[in-house]
């Protein structure tokens, strides 16, 4: 879907991989930078506020009542299937402009004076969107900010994997699940490369 390669972060950091077995590369000592990789993606996801992740998929997502903004959890929107009011079991219908669709959310709109007093209105579960959203290889491809900052962080870990290696012999701190270890706070450590996510408005508004 865009992101970097085992191979090409074994290419940017000159570290010989080998490919064994298929899809899976690992350096002469051992380390599988295949798994080290899906880390760092899922590490991005986190900070991003994704729960979901970046890939295209269809979504279900309920909202309570009160505000006219439904955002959508895995943008950017590439296509709405249906808006429900579950209240009223009223399917909305935007050729009527009963919703607008964008990028990041589907906006309701506002109320007449004469009901403005449902801004308040918190009713659980109240809309009921059914979206098709995220990143693919074709119409909607990963933004390049995303894929350079994931290319740079897998790059740092692993020339600092492979440093420690160098310095020390000691495979057995490097085995997976142990990345942790030697970054015990990894937003501090890549504090510059997540600040450009932040700067790029890639981190998510938190979801009600």
């Amino acid at each position: 879907m865009g992101w970097p390669t085992a191979s090409e972060i074994g290419i940017e950091t000159r570290i010989a991989l080998t490919e064994a077995p298929i899809s899976t590369w690992k350096t002469s000592y051992g380390y599988d930078v295949t798994a080290m990789l899906v880390q760092v993606i899922a590490d991005i996801a986190a900070y991003c506020r994704r729960p979901l992740g970046f890939d295209q998929q269809t979504l279900t997502q309920v909202y309570d009542g009160g505000s006219y903004m439904l955002m959508a959890s895995n943008p950017p929107i590439i296509s709405v299937t249906s808006v429900t009011d579950n209240e009223t079991e009223e399917v909305l219908d935007p050729d009527d402009d009963d919703y607008w669709v964008y990028d990041r959310y589907v906006r309701l709109p506002r109320p007449t004076d004469v009901v403005r007093i449902q801004l308040k209105d918190r009713t659980p579960q109240l809309y009921t969107v059914v979206y098709v959203g995220g990143y693919d290889d074709d119409a909607t491809p990963l933004p390049a900010d995303v894929k350079e900052v994931c290319a740079e962080i897998a790059s740092r870990t692993l020339l600092r994997v492979d440093q420690q290696y160098r310095v020390y012999q000691n495979v057995d701190q490097f085995q997976d699940g142990e990345i942790r270890s030697i970054f015990p706070d990894k937003e501090k450590a890549f504090a510059d490369q997540y600040a450009k996510l932040a700067r790029n408005g890639r981190v998510m508004t938190v979801i009600r």
